[in-house]
């Protein structure tokens, strides 16, 4: 159990790289699973279990994250934001970013107030474990 857990936050620190730098190719289910060496329907599965959502779940609201953090810190228009961050059309981008924070973009650039982010999945304790550069 332990290798999987390992595994897992290999895959979450593999999808924040490739969500970082605009890799959208890097984050397919075939892609990670090919990384770890598991089934997609395998890894699919053990990540619902672990994380409590859906991986392509965790993945949006980790884009919707990173999202709001250069809503709030830019002045990059919110369709150069959307699609930056692998989202289709405007539209698309504030659909799904009033589901997760309840406000559209542009309610939250003119009005920053603190809201829930999907944060980095810890499967396990890394400092129990002895493992290095988790953050």
């Amino acid at each position: 159990m332990h290798e999987w857990n390992r595994s897992i936050q290999d895959i979450v620190a593999e999808i924040d790289k490739n969500i970082k730098s605009q890799n959208d190719a890097a984050l397919t289910l075939y892609n990670l699973a090919a990384t770890l060496g598991y089934s997609e329907y395998y890894l699919s599965r053990q990540f619902s279990k672990i994380a409590g959502m859906p991986l392509r779940d965790y993945m949006r609201y980790r884009k919707l994250a990173f999202a709001l953090k250069d809503i709030r810190d830019t002045d990059d228009g919110i369709l150069n934001i959307a699609v930056k961050y692998g989202f289709s059309s405007h539209e698309a981008f504030t659909r799904a970013f009033k589901e997760a924070y309840g406000k559209t973009p542009s309610e939250y650039r003119d009005n920053p107030t603190p809201v829930v982010l999907r944060t980095l999945i810890k499967p396990f304790d890394c400092y129990l474990l002895g493992i290095d550069n988790m953050k």
